[in-house]
């Protein structure tokens, strides 16, 4: 029986060696950016005539489009959340927000208990945001669950968020391995658990790098540009430049270096990822990611936002085309019979905080 664990690399790599038995399944995206540009232009319209209320149906439309158009191996996704049980979940959100900025403005040191309260409320919102699209995602007629409790989410996060603190950032790639682990280990397929080994010292070194080379690109092109703007023959006809060049070099050597991050902690998080009879495999490129990020980003700007759908199939895309699953032929998955509702306040709170809390 080959070892279900893939050897741990921070490096791009080429999809595991199959054995007698396996066969490796990979996923494409069937969609395209004109379709999802209609899908996009509709709900911005009327998630803006509807002052919001809309989003929960916009939010829906685009998940089950996405989901619909991702194949693998022959069948495609199902979303099976409910727009209005999101539009209650972003009331609350809504209302949390509205209560603390009041709140703030009224009884300043009333922040400091939100503050605390959230503390305390953190891992709740944590595992309902996860369980709640965890439940609501299927292919072939089985259910994903999210097993997580909030004691155990109160342990991996608080504790490491606190050592983040106490060590000026220094411990916060322990903290990202932890908080994915976390996240990978209590997913399942119907009854299949998913497993992840995830090091502290492989994020280091990865983070580390792009620290290094956020630093490498940014400080010469932003010295050379503080250095010919400092001219008076330059200044004279080109001052606005002073600021506009060195906050484009840095936003370029940020994209580099969050490419590289993203690039390298994805592909160590799937191919360190396994379950019952399969593994995962991630290829992504740093410089191609690179290049791929700045580009949307140029495209974006350059047409008032109108290329965002473009930009966020072609991502997908790229992401899809360096994934691959690799499965025994004989593989049978249960449903999961405790699979039970889950409420969409904590994945709107989730939301409305701008938590990333996929995988």
């Amino acid at each position: 029986m080959t070892s279900l664990a893939p050897d741990l690399t921070t490096q791009v790599v080429p999809p595991p060696a199959q054995t007698p038995g396996e066969r490796t399944i990979r996923p494409e995206f069937t969609g395209s950016a004109g379709e999802y540009f209609r899908i996009w232009i509709v709900n911005l319209f009327f998630t803006l005539v509807t002052f919001g209320v809309y989003s929960a149906w916009a939010k829906v439309r685009k998940k089950r489009y996405f989901y619909g158009n991702t194949r693998l191996d022959g069948d495609t996704f199902d979303y099976f959340a409910s727009p209005k049980a999101i539009l209650k979940g972003r009331i609350v959100a809504v209302v949390v927000v509205v209560v603390y900025a009041f709140a703030g403005e009224l009884y300043p040191s009333s922040r400091y208990a939100f503050w605390a309260l959230g503390a305390v409320v953190l891992p709740w919102l944590i595992v309902r945001a996860l369980g709640f699209n965890a439940a609501n995602s299927a292919y072939r007629g089985l259910r994903f669950v999210f097993s997580g409790k909030p004691r155990e989410a109160l342990n991996v996060f608080l504790g490491m968020l606190l050592l983040v603190v106490l060590t000026a950032g220094l411990a916060y790639p322990w903290f990202m391995a932890r908080f994915k682990t976390f996240i990978v280990t209590h997913h399942a397929f119907g009854t299949t658990r998913f497993g992840c080994e995830l090091p502290g010292r492989a994020f280091f070194w990865i983070y580390l790098r792009g620290t290094l080379i956020l630093l490498a690109v940014a400080i010469p092109i932003g010295a050379l540009a503080v250095f010919a703007f400092s001219r008076p023959e330059v200044a004279e006809f080109a001052s606005w430049g002073l600021f506009l060049i060195p906050l484009v070099a840095i936003y370029a050597a940020y994209a580099v270096a969050y490419a590289y991050t993203q690039a390298r902690t994805t592909n160590l998080q799937w191919n360190n990822t396994f379950g019952a009879g399969m593994r995962f495999s991630s290829t992504l490129g740093a410089a191609r990611l690179a290049r791929l990020y700045i580009g949307n980003v140029a495209a974006v700007a350059a047409t008032a936002g109108l290329l965002i759908p473009w930009a966020v199939v072609r991502t997908l895309r790229y992401r899809l085309e360096n994934f691959a699953l690799i499965v025994e032929e004989d593989l049978v998955h249960d449903a999961n019979p405790a699979l039970a509702p889950v409420g969409a306040t904590g994945q709107e709170l989730g939301d409305l905080f701008n938590l990333d809390l996929g995988l």
